[in-house]
């Protein structure tokens, strides 16, 4: 039976998505990205070299909830979103609703 575009979307590997991610946020160069890549694909370095420099750094969005936000720092910003809606309250002011996925 033929897959439904919908289902061939969903079948990603997670690993070429963490990949990719890292070279867009500039934790990892070129160089060890198309190398990685190559080896998970089996694809040639030369198309995963022009697959990554054709993929910006300047437009990287949060993907499917994954981030690498380290805990202590998702902690730090639920904390202060706290102590603005305090300080809001004996302003008299209205609360926004806090928010429980916050990731970066």
């Amino acid at each position: 039976m033929a897959k439904t575009k919908a289902q061939e979307m969903t079948e990603y590997d997670p690993e070429v998505v963490e990949l990719m991610i890292e070279y867009k946020k500039g934790w990892s160069n070129l160089a060890n990205a198309t190398r990685d890549m190559a080896k998970l694909t089996g694809l040639m370095p030369e198309v995963c070299k022009a697959l990554l420099e054709l993929s910006k750094r300047n437009n990287v969005v949060e993907l499917r909830g994954y981030s690498k936000t380290p805990e202590i720092l998702i902690d730090g910003k639920k904390k202060k979103a706290a102590q603005r809606a305090a300080q809001l309250r004996e302003a008299g002011q209205a609360v926004p609703q806090p928010s429980d996925h916050i990731t970066e």
